[in-house]
């Protein structure tokens, strides 16, 4: 008998379908595990937007809006008609060149959203799509003591919650199976 150097198709097809097989096992664990991790960077993402607003509110000396959209979309911009009418960018007339505002759109990973408590809170009279969530005023603080829910299917909720007078943002994680 002679040696032998390869494989048949036989079976490498063989060993293909094994691996089909474990990785289609073990994709809903690993599924899981990054349905938690997404949690926590979106509410990581949603915490340093409100620090950026914050700052941006103080630095410049006007309020800031943050507002949401169903889908998971926030977006953050001076609190003035010429930001949130619709258009998305930032006004021609509105930018100074030495400190230009802060016009920011963002969504949440995929998976998560905002709760519709959140968007219950909200005010969407004069932003378009958006609804306004929190300001941030000139002196540092918010509008007022706020708790933001973001969730994301058979997973745990993560609750955010900003203290009017301090603008301090605490994060919560509730259990599974708990909803705000």
């Amino acid at each position: 008998m002679t040696d032998r150097h390869g494989f048949t198709l036989l079976e490498v097809l063989l060993v293909v379908a094994v691996i089909v097989i474990l990785g289609a096992m073990a994709y809903p664990s690993i599924e899981a595990m990054y349905g938690d991790v997404r949690l926590s960077a979106a509410a990581d993402q949603v915490r340093a937007r409100w620090a950026d607003a914050r700052t941006k509110a103080i630095e410049d000396g006007r309020p800031y809006r943050f507002a949401t959209q169903p889908d998971g979309q926030f977006r953050i911009a001076p609190d003035a008609p010429e930001f949130w009418s619709g258009g998305g960018g930032t006004p021609a007339d509105a930018s100074d060149a030495d400190t230009p505002p802060l016009v920011l759109e963002d969504s949440l990973p995929k998976g998560v959203s905002f709760s519709d408590e959140t968007a219950a809170a909200g005010d969407s009279s004069d932003g378009g799509p958006w609804t306004t969530v929190l300001k941030f005023l000139p002196t540092g603080e918010a509008s007022a003591d706020l708790t933001i829910t973001l969730q994301a299917e058979g997973y745990r909720s993560v609750q955010l919650r900003v203290r009017a007078l301090t603008g301090a943002v605490t994060v919560e994680t509730l259990p599974a199976g708990r909803s705000p």
